[in-house]
């Protein structure tokens, strides 16, 4: 399997991303330890801990969209996209660490106090931290959601609640060199807990791609109505949708009617997947199998000049015809009828095709026409409906006559339809 270019720019999109947040935390948290010791204060020594441990997350990041660009091959024939997975459940265990340090921190913090100096640059440092990470930390997620990133998601998650932590520091650090005892301790537990929630929500996450979790059913439903939109496909069953690093693989069996010859039934796998990407640009691979469609259920359209139900007598010409009647055929029993009006008789040019686009999404499967014109012949036959001829009569006996294997499909246009 050779990656897509487009999956592969995905990738590389996240991995430019990761290489940006790398640099600007890792300058931030080369100031924040130099201010922290130079200053004391200890609640900020502490959140440069916790962006220490950011940047091992970030460099995680990177390697596991980096290694997600390379092509399957023999010993990994589905490729290397579950490494970012794996990327994301280290993350998650770098920060439920995090969580314990800052933690443990905060519980010993709550009987002392810190001797802060210079604090205004630990105030300014904190006040950057807040502002930088958290603008930078929603543009990860923006782009970790457009690639499928998982890691980039979580990473931005995590950044966003630096405006939290660094509001521990702010005040931390105020409540420190006023001597208010008992803030800055619980203050680091507080946020230590935000920390939690952000490494457990991402352990789930990468847990469940390894184990080839369903995208969810909004993904689902969108695939469905992609399928369902394909000419052809009389039903589809067994979808089965499964994440893998961050993009979907997918499957499912379509029913296709037995008169379908291969080649065409192939086009029209091709076509289901095509519309299935389409539809949902995180999918990377979508199988189709192509199942033989079983059904006693028919519909079947007739022109007809009247509005008379089954006893209509039926139009010569089919463009032309002022309505159609639609018949509902279950084994050899008639179910039900109704008739449509023919919005197209008038119209100067290809009125032929505009009415075979109006029988085919009716779902018809079947036409009987006494004649019908090459173009509309074609139109009809690309969207599977298969066409008999019938010369004269009532609707009634047209049925009857292929209930009853009566009938001839037409195999060509043989048409004096003047309107094609």
């Amino acid at each position: 399997m050779v990656i897509s270019k487009s999956n592969k720019g995905n990738l590389k999109k996240g991995q430019k991303v990761a290489g940006i947040a790398f640099w600007l935390e890792s300058s931030i948290v080369v100031a924040k330890v130099i201010i922290g010791l130079l200053s004391g204060s200890l609640v900020l020594i502490s959140d440069s801990i916790h962006s220490g441990s950011d940047i091992l997350s970030i460099v995680t990041s990177w390697f596991g969209l980096k290694i997600s660009q390379k092509n399957a091959n023999k010993r990994f024939a589905y490729g290397y996209y579950k490494a970012e997975s794996l990327g994301t459940l280290l993350i998650s265990v770098l920060i439920l660490f995090a969580f314990w340090d800052m933690a443990t921190r905060g519980y010993t913090n709550l009987s002392s106090l810190s001797s802060i100096k210079i604090p205004l640059f630990a105030l300014g440092i904190s006040l950057i931290d807040a502002v930088a990470l958290f603008f930078f930390g929603k543009y990860e997620i923006k782009v970790g959601k457009e690639v499928g990133a998982q890691s980039l998601i979580a990473m931005g998650e995590e950044n966003r609640t630096h405006i939290f932590s660094s509001g521990v520091v702010f005040i931390g650090t105020l409540a420190a060199y006023y001597k208010v005892p008992y803030v800055e301790g619980v203050f680091t537990i507080v946020i230590s807990l935000l920390i939690l929630k952000i490494g457990l929500t991402a352990l789930k996450s990468a847990i469940f791609t390894l184990m080839d979790v369903s995208p969810g059913a909004e993904i689902e439903e969108k695939v469905s109505a992609a399928i369902k939109s394909v000419p052809g496909v009389e039903e589809f069953f067994d979808l089965r949708l499964r994440e893998s690093g961050a993009f979907i693989f997918g499957e499912t069996k379509v029913g296709i009617r037995r008169l379908v010859d291969v080649r065409r039934s192939h086009e029209i796998a091709d076509l289901v997947e095509e519309r299935v990407k389409q539809e949902v640009s995180q999918i990377d691979s979508f199988t189709v199998h192509v199942e033989p469609f079983k059904s006693n259920f028919q519909h079947l359209a007739i022109p007809v000049i009247e509005k008379k139900g089954l006893d209509s007598k039926i139009a010569m010409e089919f463009s032309r015809a002022p309505y159609f009647l639609f018949v509902n055929i279950e084994g050899k029993d008639i179910k039900g009828h109704y008739i449509l009006d023919n919005p197209y008789k008038e119209k100067d040019v290809r009125a032929g095709l505009s009415v075979s686009k109006l029988i085919a999404k009716q779902k018809t499967g079947v036409l009987i026409v006494s004649e019908i014109g090459e173009i509309s012949f074609y139109a009809l036959r690309e969207n599977l409906v298969d066409i008999y001829k019938f010369q004269d009569g009532i609707a009634r006996d047209g049925v009857r006559e292929f209930i009853n294997n009566g009938l001839t499909k037409a195999e060509r246009a043989e048409i004096k339809d003047r309107a094609l």
